[in-house]
């Protein structure tokens, strides 16, 4: 796959996480409010994010697929290892708050609606990292592209 049709993909895939993210931080609120009904309707809308987190937590487990390993090519062992740690954290924070959703109700949903925003900041900040690190290695490739061109003439 050409470098900028994976970065793409990966580009494409963080903005789905992004929707996701921001689908959680409406249940969460509607899951605090004081109305019964409110956070009856966020914790259904909570259960219903199930799949989507999932697809979250194989992102993070993916790092040694084809796309991810973009990653671990191109980025230096500090800033590939940055991925890796938030990627371990949120999967794991993930497959957490899936667990216990299905033990909630109404009136505990609040319990774990601070957990759930915190994930929500998480995941939201750990894409703005990897997208900074696209950038990054997009503009390194295309530098050594240039190189390269310059040096064979």
């Amino acid at each position: 796959m050409e470098s900028h049709e994976s970065t793409e993909h990966l580009r494409r895939e963080h903005l789905e996480i992004l929707h996701l993210a921001e689908r959680m931080q409406d249940a969460l609120s509607l899951a605090s409010k004081d109305e019964f009904a409110a956070r009856q309707k966020g914790l259904w809308d909570l259960r219903a994010l199930h799949h989507g987190l999932l697809g979250i937590s194989q992102h993070c487990g993916s790092e040694d697929g084809v796309l991810e390993s973009k990653y671990h090519r191109h980025l230096n062992g500090e800033k590939y290892d940055l991925i890796n740690a938030q990627h371990q954290g949120i999967s794991r924070n993930i497959k957490s708050f899936i667990r216990e959703l299905p033990l909630l109700t109404a009136d505990s949903v609040v319990d774990v609606v601070p957990r759930g925003f915190d994930l929500v900041d998480r995941i939201r900040e750990h894409i703005e990292y990897e997208e900074e690190m696209l950038g990054y290695i997009e503009n390194n490739v295309s530098w050594s592209r240039n190189k390269a061109t310059v040096a064979s003439r």
